[in-house]
């Protein structure tokens, strides 16, 4: 009996020495790794940095989902249901901050600050707004005694709270009486009316007091905000605005509105798989690339030897050659065309799908009932594949507000034709202004989150994650 226990003793021993052994050899192999790229990114030898960064890069994670995968393995069965996932899951949330997250937060700090993100904008005169008399009534108001006994008072009714709902929990298990509910109730009640009396007291005079100070103070002199004011205030910045939208509404609506029409009808013809080819090969070309194809169709010279698609047939047809880029507002025009040619295919594909599943019986019984083929179309198939639609917008939307290939390709943004992620560019890398390229890049971000997360929430009713 001694002589198992012992065993047992060793075994546990050993798993555990291995476990530590494996949890250094993790943190060895990543903390080596960063060593030597950095001595080889030091030395130049870029090729041979890049193949031992793959090298490296692939073996390193292969043995640190191996390795921590074992040690989880090997803990209580409790605590392995409980981190296992998450030594799959962390990773890629860690990326996802590490690569996302903490770039976006430090864009952020950067567009507060001057053109070299060194130095914070009338942060002296921000401070003074702070400190000065209008708001010590604020001050007082939440360094008084009722602030204190009301910080008290909520803590109190946090854990009461629990409590409660710990004590209903159990009388939903236990089959309590209704008394013992009716107590549970009560004392909800009475948390209410605390709860009440703390926020006419004591919140809304606070907030009163701070709305009271805040105009007294003017929003021009939070010079903090200087580089949004230029965001939204400046007048070549709102020209990129409008084209940017003129971009989300013409571009988007064309591009799906001729992917969903060109799906239904090639649904309908024995050429369907090469009409569908000839539609989608633009998606493989890169929008660089097809800025590129289309400069040659757009091309002007103005000497009588044109060599623009466009200018030769209008010459041939007894026109005059136009600038096409450079007529304002139309150039604009021109340049959306291009991502209607790119788009129209990826929409056509995802709609065309879609199509697809919508059942033939129905189709039938609806031709039947005497239904034209309009009718179909639009009390139908639309309806039907409603989500499907909403997806690809979406998808377009963003596409269309970050657009920048195409114009700094075509136009450099000149002629009127500058958009938001252009814009961002010039600011940052032409005119070195990190505060003002951070700001226009916040705004970017802020607009296209709501369309990302209304498109997520589609793919996610139609169970797609």
């Amino acid at each position: 009996m001694e002589s198992e226990i012992t065993r047992k003793r060793r075994q546990k021993t050993v798993i555990h020495l291995k476990m530590i052994a494996i949890a250094a050899a993790i943190v060895l192999l990543f903390y080596s790794g960063i060593k030597i790229l950095a001595m080889l990114d030091a030395s130049g030898q870029k090729l041979l940095t890049a193949g031992f960064a793959i090298v490296w890069g692939v073996s390193a994670v292969a043995f640190f989902y191996y390795g921590a995968n074992w040690i989880v393995e090997h803990l209580p069965q409790k605590w392995t249901a409980r981190i296992q996932p998450y030594i799959f899951v962390g990773p890629a949330i860690l990326i996802l901050i590490w690569a996302l997250a903490l770039p976006t937060l430090r864009t952020f700090i950067y567009s507060l600050k001057d053109a070299d993100a060194k130095d914070w904008i009338g942060l002296t005169d921000l401070t003074e707004k702070l400190t000065s008399e209008s708001l010590i009534p604020v001050f007082q108001k939440m360094t008084g005694g009722f602030w204190v006994l009301a910080v008290i008072a909520i803590l109190i009714g946090i854990i009461y709270l629990f409590k409660v709902l710990k004590r209903r929990k159990q009388a939903e298990m236990n089959a309590e009486t209704s008394a013992d509910n009716f107590v549970s109730n009560k004392g909800l009640i009475w948390l209410m009316i605390a709860g009440t009396f703390v926020l006419m007291i004591l919140i809304i005079p606070t907030i009163k007091a701070f709305l009271d100070a805040a105009k007294q103070v003017n929003i021009k002199d939070l010079i903090l905000l200087e580089n949004y004011r230029f965001a939204f205030t400046d007048p070549q910045m709102l020209i990129v605005f409008r084209n940017n939208l003129l971009w989300v509404i013409v571009g988007t609506f064309f591009s799906v509105a001729l992917g969903l029409v060109i799906a239904v009808l090639a649904d309908r013809s024995r050429y369907e798989k090469v009409y569908k080819s000839i539609i989608f090969t633009p998606m493989a070309i890169s929008f660089v690339g097809a800025g590129v194809i289309w400069k040659f169709i757009y091309n002007y010279k103005g000497q009588g030897n044109e060599t623009g698609l466009l200018n030769a047939i209008i010459i041939a047809l007894g026109g005059q050659p136009q600038a096409w880029l450079q007529i304002p507002f139309w150039n604009n025009i021109f340049l959306i065309i291009i991502m209607i040619w790119l788009q129209t295919g990826y929409c056509m594909v995802i709609l065309s799908s879609a199509i697809k599943g919508i059942s033939s019986e129905l189709l039938e019984a609806a031709r039947i009932d005497g239904a034209n083929e309009f009718q179909i179309f639009f009390k139908i198939i639309i309806p039907v594949i409603q989500g499907s639609i909403t997806a690809v917008t979406t998808t377009v939307v963003i596409f269309s507000l970050k657009t920048f290939d195409i114009v700094r390709t075509m136009t450099g943004g000149q002629y009127g034709t500058n958009v938001i992620a252009n814009e961002f560019f010039n600011q940052r890398f032409l005119y070195f202004n990190k505060g003002r390229a951070s700001a226009i890049a916040i705004v970017l971000l802020i607009m296209v989150v709501p369309v990302m997360i209304i498109n997520l929430r589609q793919f996610n009713e139609r169970k797609a994650f």
